[in-house]
Protein backbone atom coordinates (compact mmCIF):
# COMPACT_ATOMS: atom_id res chain seq x y z
CA UNK A 1 0.00 0.00 0.00
CA UNK A 2 1.65 3.39 -1.28
CA UNK A 3 -0.12 5.76 1.96
CA UNK A 4 1.36 5.24 4.59
CA UNK A 5 -1.26 4.89 8.49
CA UNK A 6 -1.46 8.11 10.26
CA UNK A 7 1.10 6.10 13.07
CA UNK A 8 3.43 5.10 9.64
CA UNK A 9 3.63 8.82 8.15
CA UNK A 10 4.26 10.15 11.91
CA UNK A 11 7.24 7.42 12.27
CA UNK A 12 8.74 8.70 8.83
CA UNK A 13 7.79 12.40 9.70
CA UNK A 14 10.19 11.10 12.91
CA UNK A 15 13.07 9.91 10.79
CA UNK A 16 13.21 12.23 8.08
CA UNK A 17 13.09 15.47 10.12
CA UNK A 18 15.84 13.84 12.29
CA UNK A 19 18.14 13.34 9.70
CA UNK A 20 17.44 16.64 8.54
CA UNK A 21 18.76 18.15 12.25
CA UNK A 22 21.42 16.04 12.37
CA UNK A 23 22.60 17.23 9.12
CA UNK A 24 21.85 20.91 9.85
CA UNK A 25 23.62 20.57 13.43
CA UNK A 26 26.54 19.30 12.03
CA UNK A 27 27.15 21.64 9.24
CA UNK A 28 26.54 24.52 12.72
CA UNK A 29 29.47 22.47 14.42
CA UNK A 30 31.74 22.36 11.23
CA UNK A 31 31.61 26.16 11.14
CA UNK A 32 31.05 26.90 14.96
CA UNK A 33 34.59 28.74 14.61
CA UNK A 34 32.22 31.67 13.07
CA UNK A 35 30.22 31.60 16.18
CA UNK A 36 33.37 32.23 18.60
CA UNK A 37 33.49 35.45 20.12
CA UNK A 38 36.40 36.33 17.66
CA UNK A 39 33.72 35.15 14.69
CA UNK A 40 31.84 36.41 12.41
CA UNK A 41 28.42 35.47 14.10
CA UNK A 42 30.07 36.66 17.79
CA UNK A 43 27.51 36.90 20.23
CA UNK A 44 28.90 40.77 21.36
CA UNK A 45 27.26 41.90 18.32
CA UNK A 46 24.18 39.36 18.19
CA UNK A 47 23.72 40.05 22.04
CA UNK A 48 22.40 43.96 21.78
CA UNK A 49 18.74 42.57 20.69
CA UNK A 50 18.15 39.82 23.29
CA UNK A 51 20.36 39.95 26.13
CA UNK A 52 18.55 37.77 28.66
CA UNK A 53 19.25 34.79 26.18
CA UNK A 54 23.15 35.10 26.90
CA UNK A 55 22.65 32.22 29.34
CA UNK A 56 22.00 30.02 26.27
CA UNK A 57 23.06 32.00 23.08
CA UNK A 58 26.82 33.03 23.88
CA UNK A 59 29.36 30.51 22.38
CA UNK A 60 29.56 27.67 24.72
CA UNK A 61 26.35 27.21 26.13
CA UNK A 62 25.45 27.67 22.50
CA UNK A 63 27.75 24.96 21.69
CA UNK A 64 25.61 22.29 24.18
CA UNK A 65 22.73 23.19 22.93
CA UNK A 66 24.04 22.23 19.35
CA UNK A 67 24.80 19.07 21.02
CA UNK A 68 21.52 18.32 23.13
CA UNK A 69 19.77 18.76 19.81
CA UNK A 70 21.88 16.28 17.81
CA UNK A 71 21.43 13.84 20.52
CA UNK A 72 18.18 14.03 20.75
CA UNK A 73 17.69 13.90 16.84
CA UNK A 74 19.93 10.38 17.33
CA UNK A 75 16.98 9.17 20.02
CA UNK A 76 14.15 10.07 18.26
CA UNK A 77 15.84 8.79 15.27
CA UNK A 78 15.84 5.20 16.99
CA UNK A 79 12.39 5.37 17.82
CA UNK A 80 12.69 7.34 21.52
CA UNK A 81 10.00 9.99 22.35
CA UNK A 82 9.51 10.92 25.71
CA UNK A 83 10.02 14.61 25.19
CA UNK A 84 12.80 13.99 22.18
CA UNK A 85 10.53 16.42 19.89
CA UNK A 86 10.21 18.80 22.19
CA UNK A 87 13.68 19.54 22.65
CA UNK A 88 14.05 19.56 19.06
CA UNK A 89 11.55 22.02 18.89
CA UNK A 90 13.13 24.10 21.76
CA UNK A 91 16.54 23.78 20.57
CA UNK A 92 15.56 24.47 17.04
CA UNK A 93 14.09 27.92 17.92
CA UNK A 94 17.00 28.33 19.86
CA UNK A 95 19.31 27.79 16.57
CA UNK A 96 16.64 30.57 14.60
CA UNK A 97 16.92 33.39 17.31
CA UNK A 98 20.74 33.05 17.43
CA UNK A 99 20.86 33.64 13.44
CA UNK A 100 18.11 36.09 14.10
CA UNK A 101 15.73 33.90 11.91
CA UNK A 102 16.00 30.91 9.80
CA UNK A 103 19.45 30.36 9.03
CA UNK A 104 18.74 28.43 6.61
CA UNK A 105 15.35 30.31 4.87
CA UNK A 106 12.30 27.90 4.33
CA UNK A 107 14.12 24.29 5.40
CA UNK A 108 14.27 25.74 8.89
CA UNK A 109 10.84 26.95 8.55
CA UNK A 110 9.81 23.76 6.91
CA UNK A 111 11.32 21.52 9.87
CA UNK A 112 10.40 23.61 12.59
CA UNK A 113 6.20 22.88 11.29
CA UNK A 114 7.02 19.36 11.25
CA UNK A 115 8.44 20.05 14.30
CA UNK A 116 5.64 21.35 16.13
CA UNK A 117 3.05 18.63 14.51
CA UNK A 118 5.66 15.93 15.97
CA UNK A 119 4.97 17.98 19.85
CA UNK A 120 1.50 17.82 19.20
CA UNK A 121 1.22 14.19 18.44
CA UNK A 122 3.30 13.18 20.98
CA UNK A 123 1.33 14.85 23.50
CA UNK A 124 -1.32 13.10 22.38
CA UNK A 125 -0.39 9.56 21.75
CA UNK A 126 -3.31 7.20 22.01
CA UNK A 127 -5.63 10.22 20.57
CA UNK A 128 -6.04 9.33 17.03
CA UNK A 129 -7.85 12.83 16.20
CA UNK A 130 -5.30 15.07 17.20
CA UNK A 131 -2.33 13.00 15.53
CA UNK A 132 -4.73 12.78 12.47
CA UNK A 133 -4.61 16.45 12.75
CA UNK A 134 -1.22 17.02 12.94
CA UNK A 135 -0.16 14.93 9.95
CA UNK A 136 -2.78 17.21 8.02
CA UNK A 137 -1.34 20.17 8.98
CA UNK A 138 2.02 19.06 7.64
CA UNK A 139 0.19 17.92 4.92
CA UNK A 140 -1.34 21.34 4.12
CA UNK A 141 1.64 23.38 4.96
CA UNK A 142 3.53 21.27 2.48
CA UNK A 143 0.77 21.31 -0.04
CA UNK A 144 0.87 25.11 0.25
CA UNK A 145 4.37 25.68 0.18
CA UNK A 146 4.57 24.21 -3.78
CA UNK A 147 1.11 25.39 -5.02
CA UNK A 148 2.11 29.71 -3.50
CA UNK A 149 5.09 29.03 -5.13
CA UNK A 150 4.15 28.10 -8.46
CA UNK A 151 1.36 30.23 -8.82
CA UNK A 152 3.41 33.46 -7.74
CA UNK A 153 5.78 32.22 -10.23
CA UNK A 154 3.35 32.27 -12.52
CA UNK A 155 2.27 35.33 -12.80
CA UNK A 156 5.35 37.10 -12.77
CA UNK A 157 6.87 38.00 -16.26
CA UNK A 158 10.28 37.55 -15.36
CA UNK A 159 9.20 33.56 -14.79
CA UNK A 160 7.52 33.08 -17.55
CA UNK A 161 10.37 34.80 -19.79
CA UNK A 162 13.10 33.06 -18.20
CA UNK A 163 14.92 35.88 -16.61
CA UNK A 164 14.88 35.00 -13.07
CA UNK A 165 16.19 31.72 -13.62
CA UNK A 166 19.01 33.59 -15.59
CA UNK A 167 19.26 35.54 -12.44
CA UNK A 168 19.59 32.58 -10.11
CA UNK A 169 22.27 31.26 -12.04
CA UNK A 170 24.37 34.50 -11.91
CA UNK A 171 23.96 34.82 -8.26
CA UNK A 172 27.71 34.60 -7.02
CA UNK A 173 27.03 32.84 -3.83
CA UNK A 174 25.18 30.05 -5.18
CA UNK A 175 27.90 29.13 -6.85
CA UNK A 176 26.19 27.13 -10.09
CA UNK A 177 28.16 24.59 -11.50
CA UNK A 178 29.76 25.67 -14.39
CA UNK A 179 27.84 22.77 -16.94
CA UNK A 180 24.45 23.88 -15.32
CA UNK A 181 25.72 27.72 -16.32
CA UNK A 182 26.11 26.84 -19.68
CA UNK A 183 23.21 24.64 -20.62
CA UNK A 184 21.11 26.53 -19.40
CA UNK A 185 22.92 29.81 -20.96
CA UNK A 186 20.79 30.40 -23.77
CA UNK A 187 17.15 31.93 -23.52
CA UNK A 188 15.29 28.39 -24.88
CA UNK A 189 16.65 26.21 -22.14
CA UNK A 190 15.74 28.95 -19.95
CA UNK A 191 12.74 29.26 -20.38
CA UNK A 192 11.96 25.14 -20.68
CA UNK A 193 13.46 24.94 -17.00
CA UNK A 194 11.35 27.83 -16.18
CA UNK A 195 8.09 26.44 -17.09
CA UNK A 196 8.90 23.04 -15.71
CA UNK A 197 9.25 24.56 -12.35
CA UNK A 198 6.13 26.28 -12.49
CA UNK A 199 4.11 23.14 -14.04
CA UNK A 200 5.64 20.94 -11.23
CA UNK A 201 4.82 23.66 -8.58
CA UNK A 202 1.30 24.30 -9.75
CA UNK A 203 0.44 20.43 -10.54
CA UNK A 204 0.76 19.49 -7.03
CA UNK A 205 -3.71 19.70 -6.47
CA UNK A 206 -3.15 16.61 -9.11
CA UNK A 207 -0.96 14.95 -6.12
CA UNK A 208 -3.96 14.92 -3.77
CA UNK A 209 -6.29 12.86 -6.28
CA UNK A 210 -4.71 9.47 -5.18
CA UNK A 211 -2.01 7.68 -3.72
CA UNK A 212 -0.35 6.59 -6.81
CA UNK A 213 -0.47 10.20 -8.17
CA UNK A 214 1.07 11.39 -4.58
CA UNK A 215 3.74 8.63 -5.02
CA UNK A 216 4.62 10.05 -8.31
CA UNK A 217 4.75 13.79 -7.79
CA UNK A 218 6.85 13.17 -4.48
CA UNK A 219 9.27 11.30 -6.97
CA UNK A 220 9.40 14.05 -8.99
CA UNK A 221 9.95 16.54 -6.19
CA UNK A 222 12.54 14.42 -4.97
CA UNK A 223 14.63 15.26 -8.16
CA UNK A 224 13.57 18.53 -8.15
CA UNK A 225 15.15 19.16 -4.88
CA UNK A 226 18.29 17.31 -5.41
CA UNK A 227 18.71 19.04 -8.24
CA UNK A 228 18.43 22.51 -6.55
CA UNK A 229 21.00 21.28 -3.76
CA UNK A 230 23.73 20.15 -6.81
CA UNK A 231 22.76 24.12 -8.67
CA UNK A 232 22.38 26.14 -5.80
CA UNK A 233 23.77 23.95 -2.57
CA UNK A 234 20.11 24.10 -0.85
CA UNK A 235 21.15 20.65 0.78
CA UNK A 236 19.08 21.60 3.59
CA UNK A 237 15.62 21.61 1.55
CA UNK A 238 16.08 17.90 0.96
CA UNK A 239 15.68 16.22 3.90
CA UNK A 240 13.25 19.06 5.63
CA UNK A 241 10.92 18.63 2.28
CA UNK A 242 10.86 14.96 2.69
CA UNK A 243 9.77 14.99 5.74
CA UNK A 244 6.36 16.34 4.90
CA UNK A 245 5.82 13.65 2.51
CA UNK A 246 4.91 11.05 4.51
CA UNK A 247 2.10 13.63 5.73
CA UNK A 248 1.43 13.98 1.91
CA UNK A 249 0.73 10.90 0.83
CA UNK A 250 -1.01 10.15 3.97
CA UNK A 251 -3.68 13.33 2.61
CA UNK A 252 -3.88 11.54 -0.64
CA UNK A 253 -5.30 8.48 0.57
CA UNK A 254 -8.48 10.66 1.80
CA UNK A 255 -9.45 11.43 -1.62
CA UNK A 256 -12.81 10.26 -2.08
Amino acid sequence: MIAPTVTGALRWMEVLASLAVVQGTLELLAARASLDDDGTWRWSTLSRELPWLGIVLRYRPFLGVLGVRLLAALLLLTGVRGGTAAALWVTSLLVNARFRGTTNGGSDMMLLVVLTALVVAHAAPDAETVQRAAVLYVAAQSFLSYFIAGVAKLASPAWRNGRAMRSFLSTPHFAVPPTLARVLGASGPLRVSSWGVMAFECAVPLAMTRPLACAAYVTVALGFHLGNAWAFGLNRFVLAWAATWPALLYASSLAP
